[in-house]
């Protein structure tokens, strides 16, 4: 059984989907819970929602100085910060090369990208002094295999599971580990946000070789899993929660039970 009793941990957009289980498993694990969201009415909410202590520490990731007060927040009502997760993010409904915004390509780097660097930056301040941490990052499965179309979500994941290898690499001397989870299709509110609709689900469901979309906490129990000591030797790790999507390389429907 993981336990993360005793400990603190920081959950990026955290007021609902993927985020919002992955704070929910670990608060069922132990560890006491602060909930972002750039909302900060759905984080306080959400805090209420998992209880046991959780408190809300809204604000933007990808701001520089609100990152920095953040994880001052945390240290304020908690003590420490033993647990950052770098969640928040924003989609990108798939889009031609020749009709994608900039801006708009520009928007999701900042969040999704930058968010990820800047609150690890800024948790890493903490940790090193105390010479103990981890930090887990969500990337995803569009990010270590392309998707046409996703030129702005897609990148920036990739970027974040690249982040997560150079910030283990740097912070392993100061026992800090640094690992990454890569969400396959979660069935999340972000889904409709990107333009799946039911159709696109089924087709989805029928590539996948478990046959099913994945849920918010068994992304968390990843989560829970890289945060506590049964993961004591392992970083620079990103680990593919989407059953079986990388593995199945073909065209269309994987093949059926051969046995």
């Amino acid at each position: 059984m993981i336990s993360l009793e005793g400990r603190v941990a920081l959950v990026t957009g955290a007021a609902a989907g993927i985020g919002f289980g992955i704070a929910t498993i670990l608060a069922r694990a132990g560890a006491r819970i602060a909930i972002n969201d750039i909302d900060a009415a759905a984080a306080t909410a959400a805090a209420e929602r998992i209880g046991g202590g959780a408190f809300a520490v809204p604000g933007n990731v990808a701001v520089e100085a609100e990152a920095r007060a953040m994880i001052a927040a945390v240290l304020e009502a908690a003590g420490c910060l033993d647990i950052l997760v770098n969640n928040a993010g924003v989609p990108q409904p798939i889009s031609g090369l020749t009709s994608f915004p900039v801006d708009e390509w520009q928007r999701v780097l900042d969040v999704n990208l930058r968010g990820t660097f800047v609150m690890s930056q800024a948790a890493a301040r903490e940790m090193i002094e105390r010479s103990q941490g981890t930090i887990i990052n969500i990337s995803s499965v569009t990010g270590l295999a392309a998707i046409p179309g996703s030129h702005a979500y897609g990148v920036s994941k990739a970027g974040v599971a690249m982040l997560t290898q150079t910030l283990a690499s740097e912070l392993a001397p100061h026992n800090i580990r640094v690992n990454a989870v890569a969400p396959g299709v979660i069935a999340a509110p972000m889904l409709a946000k990107m333009g799946v609709d039911a159709d696109r689900v089924a087709h989805i469901e029928r590539r996948v070789p478990m046959g099913r979309l994945g849920q918010p906490d068994e992304i968390g129990h990843a989560v829970a899993f890289l945060a506590s000591d049964l993961s004591s030797y392992t970083t620079g790790a990103v680990l593919p929660v989407d059953g079986g999507w990388l593995s199945f390389s073909g065209v269309g429907s994987p093949p059926a039970r051969t046995a």
